[in-house]
Formats: C-alpha cells, sequence, structure tokens
C-alpha cells in the first residue's frame, strides 16, 4: 500500500510541433509502504516532456523496483522522452531492512543530459543510476548531491559523459554488506548488449567510508576510456582508500600510481555530525568547475517544501556537497541562521580566538544552555523545549573577553 501524504501537480500542456507537454511535481511527501516489488513514483513518459521534479520526500521500505522511476530499463518507444529533466532538492529515504534490497532510488535510465542536483539520499541501496545503450551526456550532471550508506551511491551503466561533481558520500557498509562502489561504472550488458561507459568525470567530491569498501569500481578497462578522477577528498576509518579496476583492487596508492587522482587527497573531513555532513572547517581542495557548477548547498541547507539553502563557490573552490559561503570582510565570528529554529552555526575563522564554551540566556539573565565549542564551525542544537523569544549568546574563554550577541528563536 502506497500513502501519500501530501500531492501537488503542476502540469502544464502545450499543442508545439513536438507535442511536447510540461510537467512539474513540487512539494509532495510519499511514503510507499510496499515490502516487495514497488514502482515507486513512475513518471509518464509516453511523449516528449519537460520535466522537473522539485523539493519533494520519498520514503519506502520495498526490496525490489523503484522509488523515483524517471526512466527506462530497456531500448524502446519511450526513450529519451525525458531527455533534459532536472530532479533537485529531494529527500529519498528508504528504510527497507532486506540486506540483499536492489532497489533503485533515483533512476533516469535512456534519458539524456539529466541535472541532478542538490539531493540528499539516506540509506537508498541503488542510489544514482544513469543507465543507457551507449547515449553521450553533454549538458548533464550529478552535483552536490548527499549520498548516505547506499549499497552502490552512483552508477554509469551503458551512458557516456557522466559528470560526477561536489557530491558528499558516506558508506558505513562492510565488504560483506556490499561488493559495489560508492560509483561503479560499468557497461550496460542487459538484453545481449554491450554498451561501454566512457568519458565520466569525477571531481571534487568527499567520499568517506568506515570500513574498506570500494570508492570507484571501474568494471571493464574499456570504461577507463576518457575518464578522469581528480581533486577528491578521501577518507577511510579502517585504513588506505580502495579502488578497483576490471576486479583488481587497487589501493589509492596504487591508483595514483596508474595516473588517477593526482591532486586528490586522503583526510578526514571531519564532519560536524553524520547527519548534515558539514566539514567543521572549509575544504578548500577543489577545482574550479566553471560558472555553471558555481552554487552548492549551504551548510545550513535543510530538505523540506522550499528549495534548499545554497551559495555560491568562494576563493578555493571547495569539495564536497555543503559549501561554506564567503566570510564578510572582518568578521571572525558568525552566529547564523539569525532568526534560528532547531539549530544554529558558530563560525570561529580566526585561530586566535580560542573560545572554549558558549552560554546561552533567557530574558530574565538565566542560563538556558551550556555547550563547548572550537575554532571552525559548531552546530548548536536549540533544546525543543525553549520556547520563541529573543536570547543572548555568549561565547567564553579562560584568556578572551565575553563574546555575546542577540539570538531570535523562532519555535
Amino acid at each position: 500500500m502506497k500513502r501519500v501524504l501530501l500531492l501537488f501537480f503542476l502540469i502544464i500542456s502545450s499543442s508545439s510541433v513536438f507535442s511536447q507537454i510540461v510537467l512539474t511535481i513540487e512539494g509532495t511527501v510519499v511514503n510507499d509502504t510496499i515490502k516487495g516489488t514497488s514502482n515507486g513514483v513512475s513518471i509518464p513518459r509516453s511523449q516528449p516532456t519537460i520535466f522537473t521534479y522539485r523539493n519533494n520526500a520519498i520514503t519506502s521500505v520495498n526490496t525490489n523496483g523503484y522509488m523515483l522511476q524517471a526512466g527506462d530499463e530497456t531500448p524502446g518507444i519511450n526513450n529519451n522522452n525525458l531527455d533534459g529533466e532536472i530532479i533537485t532538492g529531494n529527500k529519498f529515504t528508504w528504510n527497507g531492512t532486506n540486506d540483499s534490497s536492489t532497489t533503485h532510488g533515483l533512476f533516469t535510465g535512456y534519458n539524456l543530459d539529466v541535472v541532478i542536483k542538490y539531493n540528499f539520499l539516506d540509506k537508498v541501496p541503488n542510489g544514482i543510476q544513469r543507465k543507457s545503450d551507449g547515449m553521450t551526456d553533454k549538458s548533464g550532471v550529478i552535483a552536490y548531491n548527499v549520498i548516505k550508506n547506499p549499497k552502490v551511491g552512483i552508477v554509469a551503466k551503458g551512458m557516456n559523459g557522466v559528470k560526477i561533481y561536489n557530491n558528499t558520500f558516506y558508506s558505513e557498509k562492510t565488504s560483506v554488506q556490499t561488493y559495489r562502489g560508492l560509483i561503479d561504472i560499468q557497461a550496460n550488458t542487459d538484453g545481449g548488449l554491450n554498451a561501454i561507459s566512457t568519458g565520466t568525470k569525477v571531481f571534487n567530491n568527499i567520499f568517506y567510508t568506515l570500513n574498506r569498501t570500494l570508492n570507484i569500481k571501474i568494471y571493464e578497462p574499456e570504461c577507463l576510456t576518457g575518464f578522469e578522477s581528480d581533486y577528491n577528498v578521501f577518507w577511510c576509518e579502517a585504513g588506505e582508500p580502495v579502488f578497483e579496476i576490471n576486479g583488481s583492487t587497487k589501493t589509492f596508492t596504487q591508483w595514483q600510481a596508474l595516473g588517477y587522482d593526482l591532486h586528490s587527497v586522503v583526510l578526514n573531513p571531519d564532519f560536524i555530525n553524520f547527519t548534515e555532513f558539514v566539514p567543521r572547517l572549509r575544504l578548500n581542495y577543489g577545482i574550479n568547475l566553471g560558472a555553471t557548477f558555481i552554487k552548492g548547498l549551504a551548510i545550513v541547507a535543510v530538505w523540506n517544501k522550499q528549495n534548499p539553502t545554497t551559495t555560491n563557490q568562494n576563493g578555493s573552490w571547495q569539495v564536497g556537497a555543503r559549501i561554506y559561503e564567503a566570510s564578510a570582510s572582518g568578521i571572525k565570528i558568525n552566529i547564523y541562521p539569525n532568526p534560528a529554529h532547531d539549530f544554529f552555526y558558530v563560525s570561529i575563522t580566526d585561530s586566535t580566538l580560542t573560545y572554549q564554551k558558549i552560554k546561552i540566556y533567557n530574558a530574565d539573565g538565566q542560563i538556558v544552555l551550556t555547550d563547548s565549542i572550537e575554532q571552525g564551525s559548531n552546530i548548536i542544537e536549540i533544546p525543543k523545549h525553549l520556547p520563541s523569544g529573543i536570547y543572548n549568546i555568549a561565547l567564553e574563554s579562560d584568556e578572551l573577553k565575553r563574546y555575546v550577541k542577540k539570538l531570535i528563536v523562532i519555535k
């Protein structure tokens, strides 16, 4: 049984020469309770369609099938009818318990130049898949997405020219739970095809694994044609990050010896937590990818029925999905957002400002919260029992003058 909590469709038809229609789906909340095979949210694609899927939420438990089916699995008459589709600002949450699940989260097979940005995928087994029989992307991109605990994060299967830019990958999986990579690049051999995936570009991503699961897996050596990967940040809590080419495991050192990720680093991104995936400090390890890809997720971005907050790359290009905004001239302490709801950030950009504690005072001067802070970015959760109102924030140190600022809390 599939339960739709809130559904809003905007469909505009036009009688153009190509009978193209416009379909926008925005602000929907879908809870799919089917435990077996489910087609999830299946997008009509019998006619050429300008399709946008924006700021929706899908939760499912299905063992097989899809969460969002916005494309085809095989060559057919409906192929390319969703070319140029835009899928942005959505939250995909898979709560199933079957470790063998092959559920596809965000599926866009047999469509060209798909733009997939600013999405959050939580525990989705087969996260984002770009599949075809040898089509070549020109303007499509998979950028600024957060992908948490997938079996496989992004798949290029028989699709050429897939761009994978500024995403954040995080996995607690073990090699027993998955033999896949956070990125899989492979030929599409379904139905007797032999369509190689060439020209994949992997830049400015963060890869974080608890165990030595694969970061990038290249199935066939032919998929290395035009393949580029560089300016990424890799981190594995269990040892050196690992990769795979044609069934052969490579350490990061061996991977670099083959000419890949020569400017990339093995570095703990030091996330504030493993729910928002905001690095404690900005990570200036990326390469400038141009104005088309300059806008990333802000560190305060959340997923709801509105566009997640974004900010432009500034100064040195940052890696990962979350981007620190440029600091105003002379400002070395920043408390935001203000007004705040469930949490706020305290950003200290000067290493000489060694504040150690934060205290929140209500209008009567009573302390309602005490917490520790440090240089960099700190996330402070507002106690749920605090009512709306104006509070004083105090930063304290044994060696510095007290810093005080007002904070508006809105519940």
